[in-house]
């Protein structure tokens, strides 16, 4: 019963389509309350006293924390998502500082938007009129919003306990990047900018904390990617034992990054103090100002070739602006670092890591987390360098990628995970020629030149990246058969639009020998399985995939081994289909799933799988513009993707992740931005300001999968969730500078907005009018 690799419908979308999805703001309890974020106004401040007496006697109000009340637990965040191997640290020159990030302000405050109270009343329109009559005096102190100021000797501190503002740093070294950059004829360099950009799910966040009862543990309903790695951050926050707390996540409406945030360990602690159910649901402005910020580096890079096209070395500098607390430790930039030379063969290698903290909003790895900017920056650099020496882009590329026979290749450095950083298989030559004749585009490159001297300026720019998917640590199954004869399948793997409930139904089905909407899956909640991982860094085909892959087939062995039993013949004589167990050739006679569950021993499997290190996922974009030049809109007129993601579980839901991962490129490399002021204030809080593509923005994407399986995990699978934003914003600028070449303008700097291309298109215009002066 072949599923595996069928472009099958999706099952969530029937009852997602009618309206029978459960979303935080769906959930209700009895006796529940609200409860609203007292935030502060500015980004850098002492707090000098709260008064909450003037909100205690409003109508409906319950109570209001601040960082005083909480008492019995741990009044800040401390430790960082990930942990890093002692090798890890010592070869890559990693410095690691404190990490703190108080739940609520107690004596200052370092970003707009900070917690400082949390109001609880008795409804949402209570909470929120007496939000406003919580008095709290600071004195406002000089922001630092420029992470480069922030580096700068005799700069001020954002956190006391952190020196220079450097919370973390790292250097690479592969090769001798030294003497291959004296030695290489030819070089190119420039700093590269990446706009801070917001997650923006449609979903904003939520988090409702119920008390315990006498049969049911504290337990916390959120809008979490990462069910049982908020449970432990609850247990800390709170000092209590895992054992005495539930986590447990509704439908999601989106996510794109996440991590853990400070309402959910409050909902927690008031309802445990007051007794009853607390919740807290985010508006939008909230959701712009205070969740899911990512990108913001400043890159310095320098690429050295020969004049045969042979790229000799590529060094790199990342100032990573963290924001006001670092969480995620070395994570972005040192995603950057570890996908910088994309598919190409570049042995000497230098790279130093920042990792900045300024006065904004927290950076929180969103969908991507570091390979757009690598991707970006290479991409850049590559077309410069065919600029320099006078090739066509495609050429130079075709030279310089790594071949299939030269795979698995090992990258002369370690992954975050300290295993070494290998490409396990791929074949970037022919990802390549093969989005190049999709494309059309030599036929295209005559056509843009026939079109030239018009007022749209047509552009083609091709992108390559590569994407480390399936981290670990772990991912936890369960699959099992019910009294009713129904397959039962449990993860930890926890969806919010990746279609766990079609793909590992496929999986599990086709071991099993039945149809994959016939299955029932349950994610998302600690009650269901002691252990788990979660959904993020493109892992959850790979890890959830494999351990529901090793977990069907345990069950599948203890299925013929009781039916043996039953039917009294040998078990490799033995076909499952449709519920049903038959000796081969024999479909009178047979035993059902539902006589297995009541005859005997539970049917039930479980499993972990610990990925080895992480899998490399793959893939070529080429995009094709018209610019305006005198308006500075760029419209897509043109878009191709080859991928290659191993095994395909799903045609169709990998295309679907293509899609929506071109649209967030799109989004990142022409239009959104969050944007502050020098006073720390964020300017583009609103969906007015902070512009996120339509429908109107996304052209026809084209599709082609190149699948080459991994050999690290049971079914062959890469990650697919996050490749396709990597390539987008590099593949853009590319086509934009090409549309433009005869002013020999260079993009350094996303978003590309139509005031920024303007006003490089008039200074390149400016500049060859001087020049024409000057002869």
């Amino acid at each position: 019963m072949k599923q595996v690799g069928e472009a099958l419908p999706r099952r969530e979308d029937g009852r997602l389509l009618r309206g029978r999805a459960r979303y935080m703001a769906d959930l209700a309890f009895d006796d529940s309350l609200d409860a609203i974020v007292v935030r502060s106004p500015f980004a850098r401040a002492r707090i000098l006293s709260i008064d909450a007496s003037a909100a205690l006697a409003a109508d409906g109000v319950v109570a209001v924390l601040t960082a005083d009340d909480l008492v019995g637990v741990e009044p800040a965040l401390t430790r960082q998502f990930y942990s890093l191997t002692p090798a890890f640290i010592e070869r890559h020159q990693v410095f690691l500082g404190p990490y703190r990030e108080p739940v609520l302000a107690r004596d200052r405050v370092s970003r707009m938007g900070e917690p400082v109270a949390f109001l609880i009343a008795t409804d949402r329109r209570a909470a929120e009129d007496a939000a406003e009559l919580v008095e709290v005096d600071y004195e406002p102190l000089d922001p630092i919003v420029d992470p480069l100021r922030a580096i700068a000797p005799g700069s001020d501190l954002v956190v006391s306990d952190v020196p220079g503002n450097i919370q973390a740093s790292f250097h690479i070294i592969v090769g001798d990047p030294t003497s291959a950059v004296e030695a290489a004829e030819r070089k190119v360099s420039g700093r590269f900018r990446i706009g801070r950009s917001v997650g923006s799910p449609i979903e904003t966040r939520g988090a409702v904390g119920i008390p315990a009862t006498g049969s049911e543990p504290l337990t916390v309903w959120s809008s979490t990617q990462i069910p049982h790695i908020l449970r432990a951050y609850l247990a800390e926050f709170l000092r209590c034992p895992e054992e005495d707390l539930r986590v447990a996540a509704p439908d999601m409406g989106g996510s794109f990054g996440g991590g853990i945030y400070a309402e959910e360990l409050l909902v927690a602690f008031a309802a445990r103090l007051l007794g009853q159910p607390v919740r807290w649901l985010e508006d939008r402005r909230e959701n712009l100002a205070n969740a899911r910020h990512s990108r913001d580096q400043i890159i310095d890079a320098l690429l050295a070739y020969d004049t045969s096209g042979s790229f000799r070395a590529l060094e790199m500098h990342i100032v990573q602006d963290c924001g006001s607390a670092n969480l995620f430790g070395l994570t972005l930039p040192f995603n950057i670092a570890s996908h910088a030379r994309g598919q190409f063969a570049i042995d000497h290698f230098d790279v130093t890591g920042l990792c900045v903290l300024t006065n904004k909003t927290r950076n929180t790895p969103v969908r991507g987390a570091g390979r757009p900017e690598a991707t970006f920056v290479l991409d850049r650099l590559v077309d410069m360098a065919a600029t320099d020496l006078g090739i066509d882009p495609a050429d130079l590329r075709h030279r310089n990628l790594i071949p299939a026979r030269e795979m698995p290749r090992d990258m002369g450095m370690l992954y975050r995970d300290g295993a070494p950083m290998v490409y396990d298989s791929g074949d970037f030559p022919d990802q390549l020629r093969t989005a190049l004749e999709a494309f059309d585009y030599w036929g295209k490159r005559r056509r843009q030149d026939e079109a030239a001297g018009s007022n749209l300026a047509l552009g083609i720019g091709v992108s390559s990246h590569v994407e480390a998917t399936g981290l670990g640590p772990h991912e936890t199954a369960r699959v099992e058969i019910d009294d009713s004869g129904t397959v039962v399948l449990t993860c930890g793997s926890n969806p919010h639009g990746q279609s766990h409930a079609t793909t590992l139904a496929q999986v599990a089905g086709e071991t099993l020998g039945i149809r994959y909407d016939r299955i029932e899956t349950r994610f998302g909640d600690t009650g269901l399985l002691e252990r788990g991982g979660g959904t993020f860094g493109s892992r959850s085909a790979v890890t959830a995939g494999a351990v529901v892959h090793g977990a069907s087939v345990e069950l599948r062995r203890r299925i013929l081994d009781l039916a043996s039993e039953m039917l009294e013949c040998d078990p490799a004589d033995l076909i499952i289909r449709d519920g049903y167990v038959s000796p081969r050739g024999v479909p009178g006679i047979s035993v059902s799933f539902a006589e297995l569950a009541t005859g005997g021993a539970p049917l039930r499997a479980e499993d972990e799988f610990v990925p080895p290190t992480v899998t490399l996922g793959s893939g070529t974009h080429i995009a094709s513009v018209a610019v305006d030049r005198e308006t500075g809109v760029v419209n897509l007129t043109g878009y191709v993707v080859v991928d290659d993601c191993g095994t395909v579980l799903n045609p169709m839901v990998v295309d679907g992740q293509q899609h929506g991962g071109v649209a967030h490129g799109i989004g990142n490399a022409l239009l959104e931005e969050a944007v502050y002021d020098e006073g720390g204030q964020l300017l583009s809080g609103t969906f007015i300001d902070y512009l996120l593509p339509t429908a109107a923005d996304v052209p026809d994407i084209e599709i082609i999968h190149r699948p080459h399986p991994t050999p690290l995990n049971t079914l062959g699978v890469k990650g697919a969730g996050e490749g396709s934003t990597a390539s987008a914003p590099g593949a853009i600028a590319n086509a934009v500078v090409d549309a433009l070449r005869p002013l020999r303008i260079e993009i350094n700097e996303l978003p590309i907005t139509p005031q920024r291309l303007v006003e490089l298109i008039r200074a390149a215009e400016a500049e060859q009018v001087e020049g024409l002066a000057g002869n």
